[in-house]
């Protein structure tokens, strides 16, 4: 056998965005552990701005890998930013991340009961990085497979409504 199968697994380093064109929520892993929790919520004025905000972040956290929430209407249509999210994936994997996009579908009004379960109103800024963190244990739960490229085709080639 050997050594290295007596190791632990090298813990997974990941981010995740809960995308919107105002205010991202981002959530990160514990360091060794598998849980999610909201780090902030970022205010921003278009992808660029977003980038910059990210840069302090992604040099601290040194991520591997970013889970971004995909938005997908209960039709079964990308949603109005998901044009602007699939351009942050792409500039993110040219920064040699590994992104993962995963249905986002109802994760604010999931971010909303477990806000009010714990005693807190829903401040947009608390809502947005909950959000980010429900998308990013729940990817880890496995829960939240990433879509795949024919999917993200299939669901873009539709009329965003």
């Amino acid at each position: 056998m050997p050594v290295t199968d007596n190791l632990p697994p090298t813990p997974r380093r990941l981010l995740a965005l809960d995308y919107g064109r105002r205010r991202v929520g981002v959530a990160g892993t514990a360091p060794d552990l598998p849980l999610a929790f909201g780090l902030v919520t970022l205010t921003i004025d278009g992808l660029d701005d977003l980038m910059a905000q990210l840069e302090p972040i992604l040099r601290e956290r040194e991520p591997r890998e970013v889970v971004i929430g995909f938005p997908i209407s209960l039709a079964g249509y990308a949603g109005p930013v998901a044009g602007d999210i699939l351009e942050l994936a792409r500039r993110l994997e040219a920064r040699d991340l590994t992104v993962h996009l995963v249905d986002e579908a109802l994760s604010s009004s999931r971010a909303r009961a477990v806000l009010r379960q714990r005693g807190r109103r829903s401040a947009k800024a608390d809502l947005d990085r909950t959000s980010a963190a429900l998308i990013l244990q729940e990817y880890l739960d496995g829960a939240l497979p990433p879509l795949t490229p024919e999917e993200i085709a299939q669901l873009t080639s539709k009329p965003i409504p």
